[in-house]
């Protein structure tokens, strides 16, 4: 009896102790959860691969400027599967959904890109997945967040994405361009031209045409964006409209230049005297004389870095010189015009003189590009019926002189442009003159304040015709 009595007593105690170690663990568990600062190792491996070594992550959550969106740390725990991911726990399960699935799937991809390698026989396969977080609250009503994910595989140079949710801050629900834009497809058209402007500009000769239809055909493509202060941001890819090398792009948009198509909701009290639905303005940009082999080419980067176009009146003997400016002029998207062979005064030529002084300028520029001049310009400006009775192109000339070839100032480019500004103006200047390629960026720039698009002397001649 009294070694049963003994054996029940044992039992209850061990029973007891067992009830205390479980009572005491929940305990602790629930403390630390509630703190608010945590730390375990979560295995992140997938249940389909295997890699030779352990994948672990360190969870760490600290607070931010807002106080209902804290961040969320993620690191890896192995060298070789390095990862740093960071990103927000809000209000809403809807909101942290998306989030989560993003964050979930960039993981599982990278870790199992990282296995597919080594299974492909490199056994030191590494690399490198780093997400930062961007919080903006947009008029105490909405919060975007923006992902920026980094990745790079053995070192190769990274590769820059990113991920966008705008969502109310009383009630979650998520803000996609369209409603941003009140459905209006004629505002998505607007938008979408503008957007595809400012990425020629930003990319310039990497941009590639065809991505960048692709990247702007629907309202799905325009809902990476977040609402700022001041302005509202497109986000695009890596390689997503240009050549990889030349990476992300961020496109910020003022606005108050937008308000006219933005929803209520999303619109600003600041006035301003241009919009995306203001007429453009044109004005055709014409340089003389050239080409020359070291101006004409910083003109042309110049140009390029504003999306404007121009016309080159070209003399023939410099064209022979310049063969692979000319080529370059043509093939950058700008037109092409005769201006003689050796610039003399026509009117004082014979007829004869005057037809081969066109003539054989159109044959060099024909020759060194495929194409033959669309405009004619005569030297000085000096023209009568005889030349005009020999020339089988449109004879153009200029409204605004900008006295370049005088003065030879870059500051007095612009002043002169300003004097007399109009919609459908000839500009006139010259691309062998160093101080005019000094002088153009504060012409482009003030055109482009004014609401103006430069364009070819061909469209502001069927443009007046209209």
């Amino acid at each position: 009896m009294k070694r049963r009595r003994k054996s029940k007593r044992g039992a209850w105690i061990d029973s007891l102790l067992i009830g205390s170690i479980i009572t005491l663990t929940t305990m602790i568990i629930i403390t630390t959860f509630m703190t608010g600062h945590f730390k375990f190792q979560q295995p992140t491996v997938s249940a389909t691969t295997k890699y030779p070594v352990e994948t672990s992550s360190l969870i760490e959550e600290r607070s931010t400027a807002f106080a209902d969106i804290p961040l969320i740390s993620e690191t890896s725990a192995n060298k070789l599967i390095s990862y740093s991911l960071e990103y927000p726990k809000t209000p809403f399960n809807q909101v942290n959904g998306i989030i989560n699935q993003y964050i979930e799937q960039v993981k599982n991809d990278y870790i199992n890109t990282l296995v597919e390698m080594h299974k492909a026989g490199n056994n030191h396969a590494s690399g490198d997945l780093n997400i930062s977080t961007d919080i903006y609250d947009w008029n105490r009503q909405y919060y975007s967040i923006v992902l920026k994910k980094r990745l790079s595989l053995d070192q190769d140079s990274s590769h820059e994405s990113f991920k966008t949710i705008v969502f109310h801050k009383d009630t979650g629900d998520i803000v996609e361009s369209g409603a941003l834009l009140n459905q209006n497809t004629e505002y998505f058209h607007l938008l979408a031209n503008y957007l595809r402007s400012e990425l020629k500009k930003t990319y310039g000769k990497d941009l590639l045409e065809e991505k960048l239809d692709d990247a702007l055909s629907d309202w799905d493509d325009l809902n990476r964006f977040a609402i700022m202060n001041d302005s509202i941001a497109f986000y695009f890819n890596q390689g997503e409209v240009a050549q990889e090398l030349a990476g992300s792009a961020v496109i910020n948009i003022p606005t108050s230049f937008l308000n006219p198509i933005l929803a209520t909701d999303f619109q600003n009290g600041e006035a301003s005297k241009v919009t995306i639905l203001t007429p453009k303005k044109k004005v055709a940009l014409t340089f003389d004389d050239g080409p020359h082999p070291q101006v004409t080419k910083q003109i042309l980067d110049i140009l390029e870095k504003h999306n404007a176009k121009a016309t080159f009146f070209m003399l023939g003997k410099q064209v022979e010189k310049n063969r692979d400016i000319a080529l370059e002029v043509l093939n950058r998207g700008h037109e092409i015009g005769n201006h003689s062979y050796n610039h003399p005064v026509l009117t004082k030529q014979t007829t004869s003189q005057t037809a081969w002084q066109i003539d054989h300028t159109s044959k060099v520029i024909h020759d060194v590009t495929g194409e033959y001049p669309t405009v004619f310009r005569p030297p000085y400006g000096a023209t009568n019926r005889m030349v005009e009775s020999v020339v089988e192109i449109p004879v153009v000339l200029w409204t605004i002189d900008t006295y370049d070839w005088k003065y030879r100032d870059p500051n007095k480019l612009l002043p002169f442009v300003q004097a007399k500004l109009h919609d459908g103006a000839i500009i006139l200047m010259h691309d062998i003159h160093q101080s005019t390629a000094d002088g153009l960026e504060s012409v482009l720039t003030y055109l482009e304040q004014e609401g103006y698009e430069c364009v070819t002397v061909s469209e502001i001649l069927a443009k007046n015709n209209r």
